[in-house]
């Protein structure tokens, strides 16, 4: 009786022990009469999941409270659900609870801060559950279902045993320390009986996926949003076995919708203790929607370009709207053919009909011309059941998100007018998506024989050129108006370590560009006569015989009084040469009277400075109607010295009347005075209907100011691009000249990266593409706009953050027009801002696109390491942030460069490669630095080859290094892995 008794009390004892145990865990189920707060947590019954209070990263302890779910003992804490994440609570005082409705709330000084929103309910037996799954249900034990479960109403995570369904939607954190709903939504629609997935920015698709691709993860994916990964199943393509996936495999994964943009399918690595980035979408700008426009085709194989019409298509830059449109149309039998593509991804058809044969498709395509005009077909000669008929599929719509080289892409084609795509009769016919102009050759039968250096695989559409010693490269970009292609070698070939494109290339054909590690741009001159065998091979050459040259070439000579123009391919009538000698007459009179009107000048200067004003309006009027819409028009116009109302009649953007910009910014109130520069002070305007502008005022005691103004209205006006602000309009009335333009709500650049209580809502992704923004920017006024312009004053100050944190560069004012081949020029008047200027620019006044790059490794550095690049402090003999950064690269720590906020949202790889891009932008040679194509190009890619950057002697630190002035110029490769720690 007595050793019964000991065992009672043993076991009465190990049940208190547990029962204490329970209570310290918090348990996994809350009742009606029970509530969370700080001090009290639920935890799953497997310990996998735990609900309580939490801040995020980067927030004080005890400040800005929200009730989630995250993996209970995992470090980093990841976070899966948020319950209150517009409403955070203030302090550590808030309280999870059932409220007497029935519903589950969140309050904090007596308010409901958040509510599962449900109808009034008078049940008392409600209780809440923490599920091993991670799944938060509220129980009813009057009721057979759920009424509330938070796997029915999820905020950024998806977790196995959830299924995907119209009704819900994945919207991510604003950034890694803010759960308040960001700007992307992951989704799923249906579409005419077909279920798609898409992310949503805002309103508009940035991605969407119709069925997973032949990668494991991507089946897997699917298998997770169907909840169908209960069994093992087994997944083959073209009769092959890829994998096999089990229900354990699904153990600790997720897939998140993160604040860049992504969807990521993560597991948890049990060896590593970090999350594994298995799958995500898009895995770059080629996956986006509709990333090159309509009839624009992307090749993410590619570097430069990315992008690029179809041949028979050129781009809709002069309407300023993305894609390209048709060169011409015709719906004539005769003078149409079809652009043939394999393996293109786009969307689904428009029409879907039932042909025999592939010539019953193409006609059906052919003959929709009046109402509804076929863009293009895909013929599948599968038999469909009892119908005995191939599938037609018809696209009558632009086509929109084209992208080439995908594994299970379609083979399509494209009506186009034969003469958009063979011009000549000796044009070689488009390889692909790559249009071969004239005297291009990718056969003896096309082209000039002399051009016979490409290869076009028809299999692939994938054009190459060959090089000296028969080693081939591939050719990402043919450039028709420019003469010009670029070629992308392989630089990790271990088999060709010492290739220089110099030594490499025979006439006619010779380098444009080279840097280390990036594209090649190569030139061709233009063409010579055609070439012929017999007569009627010049028929298509007007004015031309064919016969031997001295060389021994027989070619389509141009006929007597004719000239061959190889611009335009064509002979050409010679000038008759009586015009000579009248030419020479003209040239005479012209000089006499230029003598004669100098003589006038020295003799009359009183009199010629009267008539000074009433001559500038002369040349003011001659420059517009000469030389409208014109380079020379637009620098003319900026090299007046005045400038009045009737001098801007040609500016593409509107004139607004003085009284309605006094409206706008009630007459310049100082509550609406967002901020002063050189020119003068900047408003907050609002129009009638709520448009919000900037408002620039020139100050009338600043010069600057006037060159400022001429500089903007005329040149911002000529300028569109998504990573430049957009003038909206001008106002010059009397002394008044004003300014208009977007209003950015985030203001500046510089106003988050120095100042340390925003900083932290800079996580790195944001970061990443706001350093893409801006030398896409810049690329495009370096190189793609109508102007090639140079800056001058880029700095984080000159960079404005829209509502969605896009970059766009701002304040032309010091900015210059390089006309024609022009690519730089010098100054006696040095104008910038110290600490961004090129050393060749500050101290001997020469500019160049490269003095630009400059400042761009500047504004690169100082979004890296949130440190400004003057008043940089770090020790006695460093003096400057470049001078750090060397100092870490030259150390082997550049990782000491990063932003102490950015934590676990950094990508160290990428950090590390924007970090050498900065040190190779601020080099002191200009020709050392990269173009920014070239930086583009290194930024794109996640593996590249980069040359070792030097010394930056303009901002030594004391002591100098003898290895940093090597003539060599050695690489290093950046090799990125695929696993990170992911704290969310």
């Amino acid at each position: 009786m007595k050793r019964e008794g000991v065992v009672l009390s043993f076991y009465l004892l190990l049940l208190w022990l547990l029962l204490c145990f329970q209570i310290c865990l918090g348990g996994d189920t809350l009742k009606a009469t029970q509530k969370i707060t700080d001090q009290r947590n639920l935890v799953s019954s497997n310990a996998t999941f735990e609900l309580g209070f939490f801040s995020p990263p980067g927030v004080k302890s005890g400040e800005k409270r929200y009730l989630g779910i995250w993996y209970h003992k995992l470090e980093p804490q990841t976070v899966v659900w948020v319950a209150n994440r517009d409403d955070p609570v203030a302090d550590s005082s808030g309280v999870f609870r059932i409220a007497e409705d029935g519903n589950v709330v969140v309050e904090y000084a007596s308010k409901s801060l958040w509510s599962s929103k449900l109808e009034p309910s008078s049940s008392t037996n409600r209780t809440l559950k923490l599920l091993d799954s991670g799944n938060l249900v509220l129980i009813d034990d009057s009721e057979t279902t759920y009424p509330w479960e938070s796997f029915k109403n999820p905020t950024d995570t998806f977790l196995p045993g959830m299924k995907m369904e119209a009704t819900l939607s994945l919207t991510c954190w604003r950034n890694s320390a803010d759960p308040t709903p960001g700007s992307f939504t992951f989704k799923l629609t249906q579409q005419e009986g077909k279920q798609s997935f898409r992310v949503q920015k805002e309103t508009q698709i940035y991605w969407a996926l119709d069925e997973p691709d032949t990668e494991a993860a991507s089946q897997m994916v699917f298998n997770l949003l169907n909840n169908d990964i209960s069994s093992n199943k087994s997944y083959s393509y073209s009769n092959k076995t890829l994998f096999v996936s089990q229900p354990s495999m699904y153990n600790k994964s997720r897939l998140l919708m993160n604040s860049s943009g992504e969807i990521v399918f993560l597991q948890w690595d049990e060896k590593e203790f970090q999350w594994n980035k298995k799958w995500w979408m898009p895995k770059d700008k080629c996956d986006t929607h509709n990333y090159c426009g309509n009839f624009g085709i992307c090749n993410r194989e590619n570097y430069f370009p990315r992008c690029k019409c179809l041949p028979g298509f050129i781009s809709n830059v002069e309407s300023n709207s993305e894609g390209c449109r048709r060169k011409s149309i015709s719906c004539t039998n005769k003078d149409v053919t079809f652009l043939n593509l394999t393996n293109i991804k786009l969307g689904n058809p428009d029409q879907r009909n039932y042909t025999e044969t592939e010539a019953e498709c193409q006609s059906t395509c052919i003959n929709m011309c009046s109402e509804t005009q076929c863009q293009a077909y895909s013929f599948n000669n599968s038999i469909y059941g009892d119908r005995g008929s191939s599938s037609c599929n018809i696209w009558t719509r632009n086509l929109p998100s084209l992208l080439e080289n995908f594994p299970r892409g379609r083979d399509l084609s494209i009506l186009v007018n034969t003469a958009d795509i063979a011009p000549t009769a000796k044009s070689c016919e488009p390889c692909g998506t790559y249009a071969i102009p004239y005297p291009l050759s990718t056969g003896p039968n096309c082209g000039d024989p002399s051009y016979n250096k490409f290869n076009c695989t028809k299999s692939t559409g994938k054009v190459s050129f060959m090089m000296r010693g028969g080693i081939s490269y591939p050719v990402t970009e043919i450039d028709e108006d420019n003469r010009m292609f670029f070629i992308q070698p392989d630089y990790s070939n271990s088999l060709n370590p010492s290739f220089n494109p110099q030594n490499s290339i025979d006439f006619p054909f010779s380098l444009a560009e080279y840097t280390e590690g990036v594209v090649i741009k190569i030139n061709w001159r233009p063409a010579p006569e055609p070439p012929c065998s017999k007569p009627i091979d010049c028929l298509n050459w007007p004015h031309s015989t064919c016969r031997a040259t001295r060389e021994g070439e027989i070619r389509c000579h141009c006929d007597s009084n004719y000239i061959w123009n190889a611009t335009i391919m064509r002979c050409t009538q010679e000038e008759p040469s009586g015009n000579h000698s009248t030419l020479l007459e003209l040239i005479l009179l012209v000089t006499l009277c230029s003598l004669a009107t100098v003589a006038c000048i020295t003799g009359f200067g009183i009199v010629w400075k009267k008539k000074k004003a009433r001559k500038l309006d002369g040349a003011s009027t001659r420059i517009q109607e000469s030389l409208h819409e014109s380079e020379r028009h637009v620098k003319g116009l900026i090299g007046l010295g005045s400038l009045e109302e009737k001098d801007i009649k040609g500016v593409e953007v509107p004139c607004y009347t003085f009284a309605s910009i006094l409206a706008a910014t009630d007459n310049f109130s100082d509550s609406n005075k967002l901020g002063r520069g050189g020119y003068g002070p900047v408003y907050k305007g609002t129009f009638p209907g709520g448009q919000e502008i900037a408002v620039k005022r020139l100050s009338s005691v600043s010069t600057q100011g006037l060159q400022e103004f001429k500089n903007e209205v005329i040149l911002i006006a000529k300028l569109q691009h998504r990573n430049l602000v957009r003038l909206r309009g001008y106002c010059i009335k009397g002394v008044e000249k004003i300014l208009l333009y977007e209003y950015m709500s985030n203001k500046s650049l510089d106003s988050f990266i120095f100042d340390r209580s925003r900083t932290i809502l800079l996580d790195w992704p944001m970061r990443f593409e706001i350093i893409v923004g801006i030398a896409r920017g810049m690329l495009y006024l370096h190189q793609d706009s109508r102007l090639r312009v140079i800056h001058r004053d880029l700095k984080t100050s000159n960079v404005l953050l829209d509502e969605e944190m896009n970059p766009k560069i701002s304040d032309f004012g010091l900015a210059k027009i390089f006309g024609g081949k022009e690519t730089e020029a010098s100054t006696e008047r040095v104008m910038g801002t110290f600490g961004y200027m090129a050393p060749e620019y500050a101290l001997d006044g020469f500019f160049s696109v490269k003095s630009d790059v400059f400042s761009f490794g500047v504004v690169l550095l100082e979004i890296l390491s949130g440190k400004k690049n003057t008043g940089f402090f770090e020790s006695k003999q460093i003096s400057s942030l470049l001078g750090y950064a060397w100092n870490l690269w030259s150390g082997n720590k550049l990782l000491d460069l990063m932003d102490s906020c950015l934590g676990e949202t950094c990508n160290q790889n990428q950090f590390i490669k924007c970090a050498i891009i900065g040190l190779l932008c601020t080099q002191d040679e200009p020709i050392d630095r990269p173009t920014m194509s070239n930086i583009l190009y290194m930024l794109d890619k996640e593996t590249t080859t980069m040359p070792i950057p030097r010394q930056p002697t303009f901002f030594m630190t004391k002591r100098y290094s003898s290895s940093a002035s090597s003539s060599t110029n050695p690489e290093i490769s950046l090799h990125l892995d695929t696993s990170y720690q992911e704290g969310r």
